[in-house]
């Protein structure tokens, strides 16, 4: 359905998306313009008003053409630097097409329209360089638009915004649920239910929030006719892309004649721990991980028979970080988090896929002889032994089926000898779950309340288990991996059915998870995957040796000098930068119960008062009274306020003696040690006092001085965004 893009400037400024059907029209509401509207909640300067009117009773000679463009759809509002935009959709290509009438669309460009400002509306949209990473500054505006004089050329605030989304790796339908796997939504693609979108994929979530809040106050009636016009796009990140193959034969030739299969391959990048590679990493307090991709491949059939099969990716689900550095050795890899601290929310992160996905088998690529690799590849497995979904009690006996199942493959090591060959051997350890697994199977049924000659699909087989497959940034060995494991599943697909792949859909597969890999590796790490050549061809060549060292001094560069531009750019859209405001729709009833709300808080609200204690000693650089008992320091008697604090935060200076040595490398043993000294004292005293164990935190060291966070175990759950940050001067 085409869509213009009208501008009414007066009597007051506003925006309006005109379909054949309908006109959807956005104006900015100034903070003086009602006394109640001020006195409301939230940011009453970035309020905006939104009509949903039928197309005849607007009167277009108020309004004048912003664009020539049409526009495919709209992701939303978004305030930048105190002002309101709406963007728009106005380039995109088909991408792929899952099942007959579901097409996914690439969005290759867009539009960012001003409601309360007239002053960008001439700037020229179609003279940006839309793909370079390398250009953005630490605020993520981009430097190239800069003359050789030094002068700046006016620029759209929301410039790099545009980059970002015009950069070919955001996509939608407006046909089907883009962000559910096949099994997990309705098999009838008219079914569009805007309700049950996943937000851990939904990209725009927080900028087409406030178009859905006013979507859920419209009647039925307008609610429908909204919708109709597919004016609301949902974006996931990733990659999507479809390739016509030869069917399978069958006893030797093909049931379907010269009719060719849809091979699809779709990638869903997670929103909730965005980021770029050394700006994201491992999991945060809600179990999210960084770089958490779910991939699925389907194979669509001339009579409608679907064939889908999920994996998921992710950074290793525990607290650690790495910095970035020029050369490898700089790229220090810190686990930020104890065990007993780390273990709640690696529970949360496998629990949720349980949920989702049945159960889990991960298979850890790390190496075991890189130290750094090594230690959080241990880690890993140990939390595994002690995850919840593991060690369920029924009437207090464990449970005997395991949901959580663990394969550490050295990837590297498995593979030097022979060859990318010998990755496939990672099939002894996973053959089982595949097979176990099994995978989803859709097709199509005569549906009874229908005419005879209609049907419907139907899911006939699900898929019951998943692959969680990493290694350090969840790139290039672990897409060779995934593609191992879809290749696998394939085969077990087309055995049931007593059918034959074609060379053509094998290369064409491979084909498809290197592209696939490639998009990954750019939005993460900024350059194309290592092994492509070998995912996509099968070997591995000279030219493919060549173009991998190229790419990792490409990714050095980047993630050294670029990456924090475009990490500002991420939080932006995903509206995560301190001090952001988020568009309010103008709603006087919705206004006035958040008022009362705000008024009467303390009605269904309490406030609890928590005990921290700090302290901080100097050692010298020695280890006296590492063994003797610190309660006099860490419990004093004489003062009962002090006795099982909630958090405590132990300081030292001259931990160790301040030598070259140390100043160059720090040890971290010996804060380890005083770690230990510490912790067995708060525990000792809690048990004397009846109540509960500490746990360490977070600690952390720059030379001589250390810093250590212990906190009551019952208190973990309330903990959020621990964060912390060394700075060598």
């Amino acid at each position: 359905m085409a869509t213009r893009v009208l501008l009414r400037e007066r009597p007051n400024r506003a925006l309006a998306l005109v379909t054949t059907t309908h006109a959807l029209i956005l104006r900015h509401i100034s903070s003086t313009t009602s006394s109640s509207q001020a006195q409301s909640g939230g940011n009453a300067g970035l309020r905006c008003l939104v009509e949903l009117v039928h197309a005849r009773e607007v009167d277009l000679s108020e309004y004048k053409v912003i664009s020539r463009q049409n526009v495919i759809g709209t992701l939303g509002l978004i305030t930048v630097e105190n002002d309101v935009f709406l963007s728009v959709v106005s380039g995109a290509s088909k991408a792929a097409l899952v099942r007959p009438g579901e097409t996914v669309q690439r969005i290759l460009n867009t539009d960012f329209y001003c409601l309360n400002k007239s002053e960008y509306d001439h700037i020229p949209h179609d003279t940006i360089n839309l793909y370079p990473t390398d250009t953005l500054d630490e605020e993520g505006y981009d430097q190239s638009q800069v003359s050789g004089r030094g002068d700046p050329v006016l620029e759209h605030p929301c410039l790099a915004l545009k980059k970002l989304l015009s950069g070919g790796s955001f996509y939608f339908s407006a046909d089907f649920d883009l962000t559910s796997r096949l099994q997990a939504r309705s098999a009838d693609a008219s079914k569009f239910d805007l309700d049950t979108f996943d937000q851990a994929y939904l990209w725009n979530s927080y900028m087409i929030q406030p178009l859905v809040d006013f979507r859920s106050k419209l009647s039925k009636h307008e609610k429908a006719a909204l919708d109709a016009t597919r004016l609301l796009t949902f974006a996931i990140r990733g990659f999507a892309s479809t390739l016509t193959v030869a069917p399978p034969t069958s006893s030797g030739r093909s049931v379907y004649g010269t009719s060719q299969c849809y091979l699809t391959l779709l990638s869903r990048l997670s929103c909730r721990r965005a980021g770029t590679r050394f700006n994201a990493r491992g999991i945060d307090d809600d179990g999210n991980c960084a770089n958490f991709v779910e991939t699925e491949t389907v194979i669509c059939y001339p009579d409608g028979v679907c064939f889908s099969y999920a994996q998921v990716r992710g950074s290793i689900p525990l607290f650690w970080e790495q910095a970035a550095g020029l050369l490898p050795g700089q790229q220090k890899i810190t686990i930020t988090r104890s065990a007993q601290a780390a273990q709640p929310a690696f529970d949360k992160h496998f629990e949720e896929l349980e949920l989702k996905y049945g159960a889990v088998h991960v298979l850890n690529l790390l190496s075991k002889e890189k130290s750094g690799e090594c230690e959080l590849a241990q880690r890993y497995s140990d939390h595994i032994k002690h995850a919840a979904i593991n060690n369920r009690s029924s009437d207090g006996d464990r449970t005997e089926k395991k949901f959580l199942l663990d394969t550490w493959y050295d990837f590297h090591a498995e593979t030097r000898a022979t060859g990318y060959d010998a990755a496939r051997t990672i099939l002894k350890y996973a053959q089982d779950s595949v097979d176990g697994f099994a995978y989803c199977l859709a097709g199509t049924v005569l549906d009874d309340n229908l005419d005879e000659k209609e049907t419907r699909s139907v899911i006939m087989l699900q898929q019951e288990g998943v692959f969680r497959t990493n290694c350090l940034d969840c790139l290039d060995r672990t897409n060779l991996v995934e593609t191992i494991i879809s290749q696998a599943s394939l085969e077990l697909f087309f055995e049931n059915r007593q059918e034959r792949p074609g060379s053509d859909l094998v290369a064409r597969h491979g084909s498809l998870w290197a592209d696939n890999g490639d998009a990954l590796s750019k939005i993460y790490a900024g350059t194309g995957a290592l092994k492509s050549s070998y995912t996509r061809s099968g070997k591995m060549s000279l030219a493919g040796a060549l173009a991998d060292a190229r790419k990792s001094a490409t990714r050095l560069y980047i993630n050294n000098f670029a990456d924090k531009g475009r990490q500002t750019v991420m939080d932006m859209l995903l509206g995560r930068l301190i001090g952001q405001t988020a568009v309010y729709l103008y709603d006087p009833i919705n206004d006035y119960v958040n008022n009362e709300l705000t008024r009467r808080a303390a009605e269904f609200t309490s406030v609890t008062d928590i005990r921290i204690w700090a302290g901080t000693f100097n050692l010298n650089g020695r280890t006296n009274g590492i063994n003797s008992d610190l309660s006099p320091w860490l419990c004093p008697a004489v003062d009962q306020s002090q006795q099982n604090p909630e958090i405590v935060a132990v300081g030292f200076q001259e931990i160790v003696e301040l030598s070259p040595q140390q100043i160059m490398s720090t040890e971290p043993g010996r804060r380890q040690e005083w770690e230990r000294a510490v912790k067995k004292t708060l525990n000792a005293n809690a048990k004397k006092n009846g109540s509960e164990d500490y746990v360490l935190l977070r600690g952390g060291q720059l030379v001589g001085a250390s810093l250590s966070v212990f906190v009551k175990k019952s208190i973990l759950g309330r903990i959020k965004n621990v964060e912390g940050s060394l700075k060598k001067v």
